[in-house]
This record gives structure tokens, C-alpha cells and sequence, in this order.
């Protein structure tokens, strides 16, 4: 779990450099070129960084231990951080949305130039690159607020490729091409956002779905020789790694009532090994069979 953290942080703050360097990079060519789209691009790469560091902080809260206050840690911070960044970018796409009308309504000059255009260019891969990375080692990873990051960091791709065709348009053309670019773009950015928004509050209020979780314990109960049948699965998420619950079950007939405790410790082991999760049994009654899953007759002659 530590080293999860690590490399996350490490991953992150890769990402808070990268995104420094060009929001420098575009802020400078936006305002010398008074470019709309890429000065307010260049103000986006500051809100990465900002939810960059917020994201940071959100993993150093992870190496907080376990008490009495939070028994389960502190898994959910992660989910807040993810609903952070997606809160960030509907602000963000406001805010350029604002701004572009600004210019619809009093169009100012824009400025053309080679080395601004090739120098904008450069940023597109860049970016790109940082997001595959995101995208590649959250595989491994599984963080939701990552998962965010990745879906930003693809937008930036967007934003930064609408911002370059953009100024070169307006260097040609008499009307505000920058100001409609920049309704375009905010409009796109607001939508993506307020989805991720909406995912993300569901995982910060009431966690994960745990579908993955549920699919391989039920899985694992199927094949389990001292289980004859199996209720409904219940999880709850407090964060990557600390995934509860409980599952009625009903044990076959040859299990004694003292070998019992031991197998349910045993399933206990198995099932957090197995499927990354805590779930104790509560066995049922044989009356209550007809309520629970059952096995078919394959697995039940087993």
C-alpha cells in the first residue's frame, strides 16, 4: 500500500512539473501575442498544477495509520481530490466561457507569429505524453482522482490543439475567431466537467461500486467447498485497499459447528487475499437457504 503511494506521489508531482513549465510557456505567448485561447489555455496549466499539489496532499493523507477516529484510513481523500480537480475544470470552462464572450463583444488584434505557433505546437505532445503516462500507470494504480487527472489532462490536448488553429486562424482573418473559439472550447471543457463532477461526488458520498470486488468473492464463494449457498454480497469502500463487508452464507452439512469458526477465519484470509477484500461471514440457517444464492448441482456435489 506505501509503495502505491509512493509512486503516486512521484507520478503526480512529475505532472505539477511539467504542467509549471508550460503554464509559464503559454502564459508568456498568450499575452505577448494577445492571444485569447492561449493565454487562457496557459491559465489552465496553473489550475494543473494547483490540483496537482491538492492531489499531492490528498496521497501524503494516505500515510496517515488507522484510529479510532477513522478506523478504515483515510482511502476516501483520494475520491475528494478527483472531485477537486473535476470542480476545478467547470470553473475553469466558466471562466473561459466569460472571458470569450468578453472578446465576441470587443474583438482585439491578434498578433501572428512563426516561433509562438511552433513553441504552442511543442506543448500538444508534451501534454500528451503526460497524460498517457497518467492513463498507463493508473492501470496499476486504480486511483480515482488519477483516473480525473487523465480525462483533464486529455482535455488540456483539446484546449491546446483548438488554441493553436485558433491563433492561426486569427492572424488571417478580421473577426473574433479567438472569441469563438474560446465559447467552443469552454462549453466542451464545462461538459466533460460537470460529468466528472457527478462521478466523482458519487464516489466522495457513498464510494465505489465495488464491482470487481463483488464479481471475484462471488466467484471464490461458488467454488468453495464448505459453502452450500451464499447471500447478498455488501461492501462498503473507504478507499483503495479498504473495502468491507459481509455475506450471509450457509455452510454445507458436514461442517460441525466447531470447525465453524475456523472456516469462516479461513474464508475470511482467502477472500482478502484473493479479491482485496475484508468480508466477514454471517452464517445462515439451512430456513433461510431459500433466500440466498445457491449453487448449481455441479458445485454443490463438490
Amino acid at each position: 500500500m506505501k509503495q502505491r503511494i509512493k509512486q503516486s506521489i512521484i507520478l503526480l508531482s512529475i505532472g505539477v512539473a511539467v504542467n509549471v513549465a508550460l503554464a509559464i510557456t503559454k502564459m508568456y505567448v498568450g499575452i505577448s501575442v494577445n492571444s485569447l485561447c492561449i493565454t487562457l489555455d496557459g491559465t489552465n496549466s496553473l489550475f494543473d498544477v494547483l490540483t496537482g499539489i491538492i492531489t499531492v496532499i490528498a496521497f501524503a493523507a494516505l500515510f496517515a495509520p488507522r484510529s479510532e477516529n477513522a478506523p478504515f484510513g483515510y482511502g476516501r481523500s483520494e475520491y475528494l481530490a478527483g472531485f477537486i480537480v473535476a470542480v476545478v475544470s467547470v470553473v475553469m470552462g466558466g471562466l473561459f466561457f466569460m472571458r470569450s464572450l468578453n472578446r465576441l463583444a470587443m474583438p482585439e488584434p491578434v498578433w501572428f507569429g512563426w516561433q509562438s505557433c511552433v513553441i504552442i505546437a511543442v506543448a500538444i505532445p508534451v501534454k500528451l505524453a503526460i497524460g498517457l503516462l497518467y492513463y498507463f500507470y493508473n492501470k496499476k494504480l486504480q486511483s480515482k482522482a488519477i483516473a480525473a487527472i487523465v480525462v483533464d489532462s486529455f482535455l488540456d490536448v483539446g484546449i491546446t490543439s483548438a488554441s493553436l488553429i485558433s491563433f492561426a486562424v486569427s492572424g488571417r482573418a478580421d473577426y473574433a475567431v479567438d472569441a469563438i473559439f474560446g465559447i467552443v472550447i469552454s462549453v466542451i471543457v464545462v461538459v466533460f466537467a460537470i460529468i466528472m463532477v457527478c462521478q466523482n461526488l458519487k464516489c466522495v458520498v457513498k464510494g465505489d461500486d465495488c464491482e470487481d470486488e463483488r464479481e471475484a468473492i462471488t466467484k471464490y464463494l461458488a467454488g468453495c467447498e464448505y459453502i452450500r449457498s451464499a447471500g447478498e454480497i455488501v461492501l462498503h469502500d473507504y478507499g483503495f485497499g479498504a473495502r468491507t463487508g459481509t455475506v450471509r452464507a450457509v455452510f454445507a452439512s458436514d461442517v460441525t459447528r466447531e470447525d465453524m469458526e475456523l472456516l469462516e477465519r479461513k474464508i475470511y484470509e482467502d477472500i482478502e487475499k484473493e479479491c482485496g477484500a475484508k468480508v466477514w461471514i454471517i452464517p445462515m440457517s439451512a430456513e433461510s437457504e431459500q433466500n440466498s444464492y445457491v449453487k448449481d448441482d455441479s458445485e454443490a456435489e463438490k
